[in-house]
């Protein structure tokens, strides 16, 4: 599932000079973004959905992941004066990285649920539900 994952995320963060999302579809993306974790955590609870046609929608998340990033900093690019943009270009940055860092520890939670749920051990923190 991450090749598939990495090759959505390559061909969208490729396309930032052909495609821009208007500022309705850049508000539009973290939402499916966050559809797209409950979705795919409610299926490794459950496992209602377990072959390889998963992949495709591995290879959405990419590109959906990968419009979100290099729509984000052609926006500041486009969207912002001149003067604002080396600024604003570096709070982005900042930004991304704390996003990242806090998802990464967000998921050591939420996969020691997951691995409680399916009865798998040597989950790195415990699962705060019980």
């Amino acid at each position: 599932s991450n090749w598939t994952y990495q090759a959505g995320v390559f061909l969208s963060r490729s396309s930032g000079t052909v495609y821009q999302a208007s500022m309705a579809v850049f508000w539009l993306m973290p939402i499916l973004q966050c559809i797209n974790l409950v979705f795919f955590s409610v299926v490794a609870a459950t496992h209602f959905w377990y072959n390889y046609t998963l992949l495709i929608l591995c290879f959405y998340v990419g590109l959906l992941g990968g419009g979100v990033y290099v729509s984000g900093y052609c926006r500041v690019n486009t969207d912002l004066p001149r003067s604002m943009r080396e600024f604003a270009l570096a709070t982005v940055s900042v930004a991304d990285t704390v996003g990242i860092v806090v998802a990464d520890i967000s998921g050591l939670f939420l996969q020691s649920c997951l691995y409680q749920r399916n009865g798998i051990e040597g989950a790195v923190v415990q699962c705060p539900l019980r």
